[in-house]
């Protein structure tokens, strides 16, 4: 089987402008990512359990909301375009792969996402409290690039590092390559949420609650190279039709063929843990630790090891191939497939991306509701948010009908957003789209783009208070 490390990489710069969200709630997404005091009912899922000791709704459900979104601190429209063209265009301009090599080279080349709510639904029961089950899918992907690598991609045989090199001279990833990291993951989610009031006081009611998720892990990729060390690894489920015939015959390689719907090749738990407070029915207080757990991922699992290489001997195996030295990508792909040598291995256990969440907000008559948001990330595992968060949202309803919400928010390896939304709301049915920047998609540089949508979000009755 081939390396898919360039494959990779192509594919998330390839496939940019397509990917959608980092939230499947066109609400949240119309504040910018600010939700802690503003979540109830099935939207509390994943963000604070507690929340569901105060839904709205005796019964709430939805089916297929859906989201997605992509940013860089990188690029540049032109950037974009030129990235966009290359994928089905070989014959780019020297001027416009030397402008590509030198934009791509950044920490923080793109992020990407996609997260789909398949069915959500909560129930708050009289004297007991709220319950809610979902199912979600979950697809996030990271790219950062060093200049060396970035050169290669772009290059090819023109890469600066390559006319340095002494004919014998051997070349390792760990230093050739550091700083430079691509990730992605892809997890099926299902989740059960509890809560309810802990505390009944005249002045201040204190909610807590407690989130458990299965987790099927269909799909895991990560390079990097930091400090020196190399991370290689990646699992796939049948269903993304990856080639394992390299590797069939080794018995250490723990294969799962497509005899399934989806054919998850990493299991795992998780656990969301929150508490609120509702001060004079007015002020809103919130906090959680999400996505406690890991995932064990146990077939199809390859591992990768830099060995090095010997450009000379990479070149004398091509040299007759001119695809080799017209086409950059390929001469890429081909230089780090002779670096990384991927054996299998019987299980990997991976963190889930731990998240510290706060929130404050407060209500302003019936029409008006102001909340502050601040999200830190408490590990480095694939998925999780590179930097801390911080947003201010808002949701204004004109007339009872009509709800609209913006704010302001920054961080996460994002630049400052002006998020915008709107929903059509009845006592049964809402309607809504959502956007994280309006101002993004027309920006000339650090162009980005998050929308979700939902139209089929349902309540039915007024809970009992308990």
């Amino acid at each position: 089987m081939k390396k898919i490390l360039l494959a990779a990489a192509l594919l998330l710069t390839g496939q940019a402008v397509l990917a959608q969200s980092e939230s499947s709630s066109y609400s949240v997404v119309s504040r910018g990512g600010v939700q802690n005091t503003f979540v109830h009912d099935y939207q509390a899922i994943g963000i604070n359990p507690a929340n569901l000791g105060r839904s709205t709704s005796f019964i709430a459900f939805t089916v297929a909301e859906f989201g997605g979104f992509y940013s860089s601190q990188a690029f540049t429209r032109q950037t974009l375009k030129s990235a966009i063209k290359l994928t089905t265009d070989s014959s780019l301009g020297e001027a416009e792969r030397r402008q590509l090599a030198r934009d791509f080279t950044s920490d923080n080349v793109l992020n990407i996402g996609a997260d789909v709510n398949t069915v959500a639904i909560s129930v708050s029961v009289p004297k007991v409290g709220g319950f809610a089950v979902s199912n979600r899918q979950r697809m996030i992907g990271h790219v950062g690039f060093n200049k060396n690598f970035s050169e290669l991609l772009f290059l090819g045989q023109e890469a600066e590092f390559l006319q340095d090199v002494e004919p014998d001279e051997t070349l390792y990833v760990s230093k050739l390559f550091d700083g430079s990291e691509i990730k992605m993951s892809w997890v099926n989610e299902w989740n059960l949420a509890f809560g309810r009031k802990i505390i009944d006081l005249p002045l201040i009611n204190i909610y807590g609650g407690v989130g458990y998720k299965y987790l099927q892990g269909l799909g895991l990729y990560e390079f990097s190279s930091k400090e020196g060390k190399v991370k290689a690894y990646n699992a796939l489920s049948p269903v993304l039709d990856a080639n394992y015939d390299d590797y069939l015959d080794d018995p250490k390689f723990n294969y799962d063929s497509a005899d399934g719907l989806l054919n998850p090749v990493g299991r795992g738990h998780g656990v969301d843990l929150g508490l609120s407070a509702e001060i004079i029915k007015i002020v809103k207080v919130s906090a959680s630790v999400t996505d406690l757990g890991s995932i064990s991922w146990t077939e199809n699992l390859l591992e990768g090891q830099d060995k090095g290489f010997k450009f000379e001997d990479v070149a004398r195996d091509n040299a007759d191939n001119e695809d080799f030295w017209k086409d950059a990508g390929k001469m890429a792909r081909t230089i780090v497939d002779s670096a990384l040598v991927f054996t299998p291995v019987s299980e990997m256990k991976v963190n889930l991306p731990t998240r510290f969440r706060f929130g404050a907000g407060v209500k302003i008559g019936q029409r008006l509701e102001v909340g502050v948001d601040y999200v830190a990330p408490l590990n480095k595992a694939p998925g999780n948010i590179s930097q801390e968060f911080v947003g201010l949202g808002i949701d204004f309803s004109p007339v009872p009908v009509f709800r609209l919400s913006s704010g302001v928010s920054t961080g996460a390896g994002d630049k400052i957003n002006i998020p915008f939304g709107f929903a059509i709301t009845s006592p049964v049915y809402e309607f809504g789209i959502g956007m994280r920047d309006v101002t993004a998609p027309f920006t000339k540089t650090n162009p980005g783009a998050s929308f979700a949508m939902g139209f089929l979000r349902f309540k039915i009755g007024k809970p009992q208070l308990l």
